[in-house]
């Protein structure tokens, strides 16, 4: 059976293993600290906890959100779904996470606003993600 703590670092793994799939981890020069932070949080037991990671990447998100936003730039709108997972409570964890990559795409294609069939095959990809997390082996 498995624990929330192992649920949450299971959701931060299919995070980033969706991250991955649409090629993020090689944009605008490779995961960013609070990407790592998360990534770690997943994989190696961090003793940081989501609510540490958000606080400490919080200026960042809000610098993000202030001037990213109104710029219309994806790396904005990626630093926000990260830090938007660490905020969320779990039944919106990734779907607020969705939202925001959607935008991030919508940015990379000159657009302004998030397709919702995006933001739906985003959601989707996530829970398939976190589906293929559950059922993987606990490494010890």
């Amino acid at each position: 059976m498995s624990t929330c703590d192992d649920v949450v670092r299971a959701e931060a793994r299919a995070l980033i293993r969706v991250l991955r799939f649409y090629n993020l981890d090689r944009e605008w020069g490779g995961p960013t600290r609070i990407w790592r932070d998360l990534e770690a949080f997943g994989h190696d037991g961090s003793p940081m906890t989501l609510r540490r990671i958000g606080r400490d990447h919080g200026g960042t998100a809000a610098a993000a959100f202030s001037a990213g936003v109104k710029l219309k730039s994806p790396s904005a709108a990626l630093y926000l779904a990260l830090a938007s997972f660490t905020r969320a409570s779990p039944a919106y964890r990734f779907l607020d996470t969705s939202r925001w990559l959607a935008l991030c795409f919508a940015f990379q294609n000159g657009e302004a606003a998030a397709d919702i069939s995006v933001q739906r095959e985003v959601l989707e990809r996530l829970e398939a993600a976190l589906e293929e997390e559950m059922m993987l082996p606990i490494a010890m």
